[in-house]
């Protein structure tokens, strides 16, 4: 629960060669420990499998942007990615949004859920 469950799904995710699907959905108590965890995964790994990481209702909030942020800009086996119904993530989603550059030609992303994170107008804007 809270960082001592973050500090473990850090643990996991450094260590894991095998893994493809992690789903944590709905969850909200894991909050600031997963978003923590969020920020200290090596998500360059180039060993990396994980393809689908369903954080939905995980109680992410603002914090998280810059564990999500490093996500997108260097996973290259993420497909899947379920963020929705953490209403707090809001502002922090959306500067970690700017930061990647969709154009990357090694992303594998195909499915991105936001709905239900507090996006406001200004996420769209660019």
């Amino acid at each position: 629960r809270g960082p001592a469950a973050g500090a473990a799904l850090a643990e996991l995710l450094r260590s894991s060669r095998s893994l493809e699907i992690l789903v944590l959905s709905e969850n909200p108590e894991l909050g600031d420990g997963l978003g923590a965890a969020l920020a200290e995964a090596p998500w360059a790994n180039s060993e990396s499998k994980l393809r689908d990481l369903r954080l939905n209702g995980t109680g992410l909030g603002p914090a998280a942007g810059a564990g999500l942020a490093a996500l997108l800009r260097s996973s290259r086996s993420l497909e899947l990615l379920y963020l929705h119904d953490n209403p707090e993530l809001g502002g922090g989603l959306g500067a970690a949004l700017s930061e990647v550059p969709w154009a990357n030609a090694e992303s594998r992303l195909r499915e991105l859920w936001l709905n239900g994170t507090g996006l406001g107008p200004a996420a769209g804007a660019g």
